[in-house]
């Protein structure tokens, strides 16, 4: 290149110099862009160029798939002309891995971990797919990671009509090297706001065996008593059970694996994405939580397996609690008011929420349209009677 082009990346236009690749000038420019090695060894680099041509020498070394898809070095590409770049897509990447282990005899799915060639970017929850001349190709679903190590817990789930792949079972499977690629599809990033949130997902597919594994579900009951008893003691996790005593948390949850290990429609109670609509989950916290649960099913004796198959029911509702707002609580339809207050002349007499002083029929209270807290005239004021019927409640209680 002899003369400066323009080429857009994240909607930026940069203009490159004379005899400039595409990494320097984005460094030049304050364009983030990870790299490492800038000699076209590592794939650091990898941009996709969706408006353009590329040069040859940007492709050198990358796999035929990715050249095919408009992928490039950005330390190896001198553009001769215009272009448009957009960030890779995860979908998209092949890694390579090694088998450690493997395990299970259902029909339907193995637990397996692996080690993967580069530091694997995914979440408990997601999918990989494996790569595979068979159609169609396995699906992966990942139950832990160890970025550190670059392990990775995982099913591999049979495809309908399909056969798991023969090396899975094989006496000398350990160090069988295959390759997946993706995530392609599962958990994103986990912090939709309030403008994208996702349609509920459905539930997925049941696992009676397990259910019969853990004692007809005795286990499971232990398991949860355990578990809440170190929720209602977590400073992390405490704060989102106020007001739910533990049994009723464990009894919630217990129908709620029920249900979803045996398929058995025992659960009556709002499902994962409403009964977490108000409750702003990270990634981290969500993680933190899963962590504690998996101690604990170490703790009683499950197996590898077993423990992959309980926490692919958690994970896979991941994209239901995970957020960065909250959200409306979804009805017949409707999304209900998130906040806010309303006014209301009630039919029944009952206590106020805040000063528990008696409300009678006919009074116009205020109430919070999420939470349901009524406000007594007095408290909705926020005038001094407020206050002194506040006290006089604590000493009446006292």
């Amino acid at each position: 290149m002899t003369e400066a082009v323009p080429v857009h990346i994240d909607g930026v236009e940069l203009t490159l110099r004379a005899n400039e690749n595409l990494l320097d000038a984005c460094q030049r420019s304050a364009i983030e862009l990870p790299f490492s090695c800038r000699a076209g060894s590592c794939h650091t680099c990898l941009l996709r160029c969706t408006e353009g041509v590329v040069p040859a020498q940007a492709q050198r070394g990358l796999r035929p798939s990715l050249r095919s898809l408009g992928y490039l070095l950005a330390c190896q590409c001198r553009p001769t002309g215009a272009m448009t770049l957009t960030r890779p897509s995860q979908a998209d990447m092949v890694t390579s891995c090694q088998l450690l282990t493997s395990a299970g005899t259902d029909a339907s799915f193995r637990f397996m971990q692996f080690e993967t060639a580069r530091l694997l970017t995914c979440q408990p929850g997601q999918r990989l797919l494996l790569v595979t001349d068979a159609e169609p190709a396995p699906l992966i679903e990942v139950t832990a990671t160890c970025p550190e190590t670059h392990m990775v817990d995982a099913l591999m789930h049979c495809p309908p009509g399909g056969i798991f792949p023969s090396w899975l079972d094989a006496a000398d499977a350990f160090g069988h090297e295959f390759e997946v690629r993706g995530p392609v599809d599962g958990a994103g990033d986990g912090l939709a706001g309030k403008a994208d949130v996702p349609v509920e997902s459905p539930a997925p597919a049941p696992d009676p065996a397990l259910w019969t594994e853990l004692d007809g579900g005795a286990t499971v009951r232990a398991v949860l008593e355990d578990f809440y008893g170190q929720v209602y003691e977590d400073p992390l996790l405490a704060p989102f059970f106020q007001k739910v005593t533990r049994d009723r948390s464990i009894d919630k949850q217990y129908s709620f694996l029920k249900q979803l290990m045996t398929g058995e429609r025992v659960y009556f109670g709002d499902r994962p994405r409403n009964a977490h609509h108000w409750m702003v989950i990270s990634n981290e916290l969500f993680d933190y939580r899963q962590a504690l649960m998996v101690r604990t099913l170490e703790k009683h004796g499950l197996t590898a397996l077993q423990i992959a198959r309980w926490t692919r029911l958690e994970l896979h509702y991941r994209r239901d609690i995970v957020k960065s707002a909250a959200w409306p609580r979804h009805v017949n339809g409707v999304d209900l008011p998130l906040d806010g207050y309303a006014n209301e002349t009630l039919s029944a007499g009952t206590l106020c929420d805040h000063c528990g002083a008696v409300i009678d029929a006919g009074t116009l209270v205020k109430y919070h349209v999420r939470l349901g807290h009524i406000s007594c005239p007095g408290c909705a004021s926020g005038g001094p009677q407020a206050l002194a019927s506040s006290h006089g409640a604590c000493d009446a209680a006292a």
